[in-house]
């Protein structure tokens, strides 16, 4: 292509077939005009294309994209562990051709398993025998209220009756039940991926740039909704990215996620220590004391007659110490492994992009 530049800035081009004939056209370009001569083809035209000897691109002239590498597309980056939903290609690359994950790495975290306090509870109440041995011969429960604390209380089977013994049962502890550190991580798993990306690309005449060091690709005109201008590494393996794209990203349409978190338990409860005395009396208001016994965990105690007569109870703790559970579980295993990850590299915000 043979190019000549007018000395005074006027702006002349001459495009033609043939050697005898000829007309002018005029492609301005900073301020001088380019000579163009149709027995080339122009910036990649043919022949019979150069009665249009200033192409436009309708989009962005870019340079080539390195060896290895893709012709740029444009891409969309936003937080997926919000619920954001990627926006639709832009009309300039309406074409959808990538349209998945990233930020896969990072362990995730388990809440902290902890075990509820037990608690020393009192017996629920008594049972009564004919016998002088709490063998339990023509019986009679003599039970506490619900939750029992130990305060004075009447048993609807309270009776005048003489029995020959009653049996205190021991106190007992409650069951540690498994939960977690409010203060620590939430129950449920993370978003397996920080970041949701979308790819697009449009149609566009390579070949319609003016410099023919540069390739037309669909693109915005105007920079909006995130989109960034990004090449793919055709190779499944990290690459070297280039000057002009200088920021590596890793995404995958989809992935393996096998995290989970190991349940939360409680062992068997240790160094509990549970004592109390339980008064048994002959009147309805614990004023006439019958008797009374410290029972322990150790075992139930057997109170015997003769002639007993049961019409309230109390009790109060001697020893409250319930111990405690330690807790187990709580323990992160797996792991979210993207499939077939592409690899892009794209425009940096600190780098100026040059169409």
């Amino acid at each position: 292509m043979r190019r000549r530049k007018d000395p005074f800035g006027i702006a002349l081009a001459l495009a033609g077939a043939g050697a005898g004939a000829g007309s002018f056209a005029g492609c301005w370009e900073g301020g001088a005009v380019q000579i163009y001569s149709c027995n080339e083809p122009c910036f990649s035209l043919d022949a019979h294309e150069c009665n249009d000897p200033c192409p436009v691109c309708d989009g962005a002239c870019v340079p080539p994209p390195a060896p290895g590498f893709d012709a740029p597309i444009l891409l969309w980056r936003g937080d997926a562990t919000g619920g954001t939903s990627p926006p639709e290609c832009p009309a300039e690359a309406p074409d959808l051709v990538f349209d998945g994950y990233s930020g896969f790495d990072g362990e995730h975290t388990c809440p902290t398993c902890l075990c509820t306090k037990p608690s020393c509870e009192l017996p629920s109440g008594l049972v009564g025998s004919a016998s002088a041995t709490c063998d339990g011969t023509a019986s009679t429960s003599f039970a506490a209220p619900e939750g029992w604390s130990g305060a004075c209380t009447a048993p609807d089977a309270a009776t005048s009756g003489e029995i020959g013994s009653f049996l205190i049962p021991a106190p007992t502890v409650s069951a540690c039940a498994p939960t977690h550190d409010p203060g620590g991580a939430p129950p449920g798993l993370a978003a397996p991926a920080s970041t949701r990306v979308r790819a697009c690309t449009g149609t566009a005449d390579k070949d319609k740039c003016r410099d023919p060091s540069r390739m037309c690709v669909a693109a915005p005109r105007r920079r909006s909704g995130g989109f960034t201008m990004c090449i793919r590494y055709l190779q499944q393996r990290t690459p070297e990215c280039p000057e002009q794209y200088p920021d590596l990203l890793a995404a995958a349409e989809r992935f393996d996620d096998t995290r989970s978190c190991t349940p939360c338990a409680c062992e068997e409860l240790e160094d509990a220590t549970c004592s109390a005395l339980v008064s048994v009396y002959e009147d309805g208001g614990c004023r006439e004391l019958l008797g009374a016994e410290m029972v322990t965990m150790a075992g139930p105690k057997c109170v015997a007659g003769p002639d007993l007569r049961l019409e309230s109870m109390a009790a109060r703790w001697i020893r409250e110490d319930p111990g405690r559970c330690a807790p187990t579980g709580g323990v992160a295993v797996g792991q979210v492994t993207p499939e077939s990850p592409a690899y892009y590299c794209c425009q940096s915000d600190e780098v100026i992009p040059i169409y």
